[in-house]
């Protein structure tokens, strides 16, 4: 089968793979579109991926064949994947922290260890399909996992529909945060983002958005004299989760989605004299899926405004370029085998 695998020179490069037998409690899904997610952009050229990975996990498709032991799925079905499957027999497992396990770069696709979804088709243990319904295109299918990393992390900051919240960051996570808050009915929203062609976008698509210059007395302006309640960090910026915890109202919540390797410096002292909480938020649940399954079905979201270009497996070099460039306007690049 096609696929694009990580070469030697860290590029991504078109290869042959053969098809795996199935085992029991496997199923093999034909890839319809995979998404290029910014972890596959920050692993592509790191040595934990071995040259010759597959990388890709934001991936719709349709089941092609099944193991035994695979329940409430057949052949043909229509499905997205949930990209790894908890052990339950980890501590994080046995406290039902499931999304948390420690086994999951085991059974994760495309980090490594599994080939994953930048191919034509990617055999998944069966726990990890999740039915998608007809009326979802697998486009919009694709969309499902980068939503459910939105919705756990609106979850952690337990965001509620009466809450003033702020996305900081207008990259894809940024953007599908503040949507989803909108989705979920939680009409004050404003998103902070330096980039003058991003805030445009966002305007586009109906969030108040402002850019850094006197950025706290725009957001008490426009929360009525009020801080927000809840401040979600997107950027994956060094500046961007203190600026978080100075626009965080007292004993309000910030939460941390953006990806950022290096150490950072907060005040301490500013955190304690707000008694604000800063909580971290990793990948999503099965409930977070489900949710966002629901949502793109229902055309909760403006799905196709997302998705900014699609292209053949055999364009993943330029199309990661594109995605690396600081200017990019891009949000979501699907790949299609």
């Amino acid at each position: 089968m096609r696929a694009i695998a990580i070469s030697d020179q860290r590029t991504l490069e078109p290869t042959e793979l053969g098809e795996r037998a199935i085992e029991a409690g496997e199923a093999r899904v034909k890839v319809a579109f995979c998404g290029i997610c910014g972890s596959d952009i920050h692993m592509r050229p790191s040595a934990a991926i071995p040259p010759g990975s597959v990388m890709g996990h934001e991936l719709s498709g349709t089941i092609v064949e099944l193991g035994d032991a695979v329940e409430g799925f057949s052949i043909g079905d229509r499905v997205a994947v949930f990209p790894f499957d908890s052990c339950g027999e980890c501590a994080n497992c046995r406290r039902g922290d499931m999304h948390v396990c420690q086994q999951a770069a085991i059974t994760g696709l495309g980090l490594g260890q599994n080939p994953g979804g930048f191919a034509e088709s990617v055999v998944v243990r069966g726990s990890m399909l999740i039915s998608i319904p007809d009326g979802l295109s697998f486009e919009h299918g694709a969309l499902v996992e980068p939503l459910a990393v939105a919705l756990h992390g609106i979850d952690i900051g337990e965001a509620k529909p009466s809450d003033k919240c702020v996305v900081i960051g207008a990259g894809p996570i940024g953007v599908m945060t503040a949507l989803a808050l909108r989705a979920r009915g939680i009409d004050q929203v404003i998103v902070i983002e330096r980039n003058e062609r991003r805030q445009q976008r966002m305007r586009s698509l109906g969030v108040e958005t402002l850019g850094l210059d006197d950025v706290h007395a725009g957001v008490i302006e426009r929360f009525g004299g009020e801080l927000p309640d809840v401040v979600l960090e997107c950027a994956g910026n060094a500046a961007a989760p203190p600026l978080a915890i100075e626009l965080v109202r007292s004993c309000g919540i910030v939460v941390l989605l953006g990806v950022l390797e290096e150490p950072i410096e907060i005040s301490q002292l500013v955190l304690m004299i707000k008694e604000a909480q800063v909580r971290a938020s990793f990948a999503y649940t099965r409930e977070n899926f489900d949710e966002a399954v629901a949502l793109l079905a229902e055309a909760r979201l403006p799905a196709s405004e997302l998705i900014t270009d699609t292209a053949p497996l055999e364009q993943a070099q330029a199309m990661f370029e594109r995605l690396e460039d600081p200017s990019t306007q891009d949000i979501k690049i699907l790949l299609a085998p």
